[in-house]
C-alpha cells in the first residue's frame, strides 16, 4: 500500500471556539495517518522497538487552504517517499467529499537509537517504504521554523498531565495549541492560521516549567519554546487575512462576543 487514504467526520473535539478543525488536531490526524501507513508498512512502533529504536518526528510543515467546520467530511491522504540519509519524508493532503483541498502538510520522521540517541538509517526499513517519486507532493519537505520579526513577550508554562504523550513526553500537536492560546481569541475569530512550521529539537518532559518568547509582527507569529536558554521546539507561522473565506467559522458555532473573549 503506497498510499493510505481513511476518511472522517470532523466532530465537536477536534475543532476549536469558531467550529474550526483546530491546528493541532490537524497536527494528531497527520501523526496517526503517518503511525497507521507504518504499521501497514510493517515498520510501525512496535517493529521499530524490537529493533532497538524509535520513531521521531523532527520536522512538520502545515498550509490551510479552507477550514472544514463541524460535521463536514473530510479525506486524509499520506504517503512517504524514499529516505534522504536520515531523514524520512512523509506528506499529506486533506479534501473535503468532493475532491477540494482544505490542508496540506509535510513532516520529516527520523528512527533514534535508543542507546545512542543518534538517528541511524536501518536497511531493513528503507527497503519498506515505497518508492513514491512519481506521486506529485502537496509541499516542499519542511522548512525551518523563522523568528518574527515583532517584540518578545515572555512567559512561563508548566507542562500538565493532558500534555503528555505515551512516551513520556509533551506531545508535539501541543506546541500549536500554546501558540494558539498566546494569539488569543481577537486574533483567532478573523484571522486564523494559514501557514505554520514546527521544529522539533529536543523532547519536552513534564517535570521542568516550559519558557515561552513569543513574537507577532502583521500576520507572522513564532514562538520559542526554551529550558534553560535552549531552544526545545520552534513554531512559526502565518494569519490569514481577515477577509480570506477560507476562514469563516461554523454557522453553528456561538459567535456572540467571540472577538472579546
Amino acid at each position: 500500500m503506497n498510499v493510505l487514504t481513511k476518511d472522517f467526520l470532523l466532530l465537536s473535539d477536534f475543532c476549536d471556539r469558531y467550529g474550526r478543525w483546530k491546528p493541532s488536531h490537524m497536527l494528531v490526524a497527520m501523526q496517526e495517518l503517518a503511525g497507521e501507513h507504518s504499521e501497514r508498512l510493517d515498520v510501525g512502533r512496535e517493529k521499530v522497538l524490537e529493533s532497538g529504536a524509535i520513531w521521531v518526528l523532527t520536522r512538520t510543515e502545515l498550509h490551510v487552504q479552507r477550514y472544514p467546520v463541524f460535521l463536514d467530511h473530510i479525506v486524509g491522504r499520506t504517503f512517504p517517499t524514499m529516505v534522504r540519509r536520515t531523514l524520512y519524508p512523509r506528506f499529506f493532503v486533506f479534501e473535503d467529499a468532493q475532491g477540494h483541498l482544505l490542508a496540506s502538510g509535510s513532516t520529516y520522521w527520523a528512527v533514534m537509537d535508543l542507546e545512542t540517541q543518534r538517528m541511524v538509517s536501518h536497511a531493513w526499513i528503507n527497503e519498506r517504504i515505497p518508492n513514491n517519486e512519481a506521486i506529485a507532493r502537496p509541499l516542499g519537505y519542511p522548512g525551518s521554523a523563522k523568528l518574527a520579526a515583532g517584540e518578545e513577550e515572555l512567559s512561563r508554562y508548566q507542562p500538565v498531565y493532558a500534555d503528555l504523550d505515551l512516551n513520556g513526553h509533551v506531545n508535539n500537536t501541543k506546541s500549536a495549541d500554546w501558540a494558539c492560546n498566546l494569539l488569543g481569541s481577537q486574533t483567532l475569530a478573523r484571522q486564523p492560521i494559514k501557514t505554520m512550521v514546527l521544529n522539533y529539537n529536543r523532547e519536552i518532559r513534564g517535570s521542568e516549567p516550559v519558557d515561552f518568547s513569543f513574537r507577532r509582527a502583521g500576520s507572522d507569529f513564532s514562538l520559542r519554546c526554551l529550558r534553560e536558554g535552549v531552544a526545545h521546539i520552534d513554531v512559526s507561522g502565518t494569519l490569514m487575512d481577515s477577509d480570506d473565506p477560507g476562514g469563516k467559522p461554523s454557522p453553528v458555532a456561538a459567535l456572540e462576543g467571540a472577538a472579546e473573549a
